[in-house]
């Protein structure tokens, strides 16, 4: 119901529009109550209803599905020590990194394991290099220093490969096809969350991370509530329904049913009732605590993504432009229906 087709069709699938409302509702009700659709929809049958309108099946705003073809900025090729340089390395706590990367597990990493080890050996390296060339090891420090540069160099794209190609990230966006009672049922607490991740990005970026910072999986782990996902579903629902609302709206003008000899009909007395009991004070009321949901998180994920913005891939870069271009929608959709109500029974 929530999303998918094209926004209207005729009156003649009026049957299967409610047919399609009521499972959606009687599903909610096993579950939780679907709370903003069940407003919207008494809105919009109520806005019809006042103005003899048939209700025509309508579909709500299309998914803006997280890309899954993600090609990070290629990693430059890091180099390896040799059993010989390991061996030297006596004495470095960059040894056990370099024995962990070597295992059969450290070469089956995942994307924030693999970035982890790059963050823990750039922070143990320098002190390495010192020691090896105190030990007259000169080889082997310029071996490291190699290694040092490239693994620099490779480091936004390790970001992006662990943290916004990442599996948590994909499910921070995962759209539900319920929202239940949303927003009251939010999933987790994504503001301090992504604020978190922010800074700590920020700190990658800018080489002044400690070792307390590399323990990420825990803070990634934190941000897998689909919290993104359920802004962007009531985004879709939201518009959908208020974009049908203005339909009804300018449909209800241009036939003259709330306005006649310059006085206003009962149809459109009726109709600003409705307006002021389900859409201003009620319905209003859901949308500014969804908008509240993305003021919260606003910030912080556009601070995130800026900080890895040149080594964006085109699919992730597009997918942001579709994702917040829905997004606006939580803002300018309740925005442009109080302009259409000003036009239309308001201008009677």
């Amino acid at each position: 119901m929530l999303f998918g087709q094209p926004l209207w069709r005729t009156s003649s699938r009026f049957y299967y529009f409610w047919i399609g409302l009521l499972a959606a509702l009687a599903l909610a009700s096993c579950a939780e109550r679907e709370a903003g659709a069940a407003k919207l929809a008494n809105y919009v049958e109520r806005l019809s209803t006042a103005a003899n309108f048939d209700l025509e099946s309508y579909d709500s705003w299309r998914r803006v599905d997280f890309p899954s073809n993600l090609d990070a900025a290629s990693l430059a090729p890091t180099g390896s020590l040799s059993l010989i340089d390991f061996l030297s390395l006596s004495g470095c706590e960059l040894q056990a990194n370099i024995a962990k990367r070597n295992t059969s597990m450290g070469r089956i990493a995942s994307a924030s394991q693999r970035l982890i080890l790059d963050l823990e050996f750039l922070r143990l390296a320098p002190a390495c290099v010192r020691l090896m060339e105190e030990k007259g090891e000169n080889s082997v420090a310029e071996t490291l220093r190699e290694n040092i540069e490239l693994r620099r160099t490779n480091l936004p794209a390790r970001i992006f490969r662990a943290v916004l190609a990442g599996p948590e990230w994909q499910k921070f966006w995962e759209q539900p096809m319920l929202l239940g009672s949303y927003p009251e049922s939010a999933s987790g607490d994504s503001s301090q969350a992504l604020w978190e991740l922010s800074e700590r990005v920020q700190r990658f970026v800018d080489h002044s991370w400690s070792a307390a910072d590399e323990d990420l999986e825990p803070l990634l782990a934190s941000i897998r509530a689909n919290s993104g996902g359920q802004l962007l579903a009531a985004a879709a629902l939201q518009s959908g329904y208020l974009d049908y609302a203005n339909y009804v709206l300018r449909r209800a003008k241009n036939k003259g049913i709330y306005c006649k000899n310059e006085a206003i009909t009962e149809a459109g007395t009726i109709t600003k009732t409705v307006v002021a009991k389900y859409f201003a004070a009620d319905l209003q009321r859901w949308s500014a605590k969804v908008s509240q949901r993305h003021y919260e998180i606003q910030s912080a994920l556009i601070a995130l993504e800026a900080q890895l913005l040149g080594i964006l891939p085109q699919p992730y870069l597009n997918w942001v432009i579709e994702r917040d271009a829905m997004l606006h929608r939580l803002y300018a959709a309740p925005r442009e229906h109080v302009a259409v109500i000003k036009e239309t029974v308001n201008d009677c």
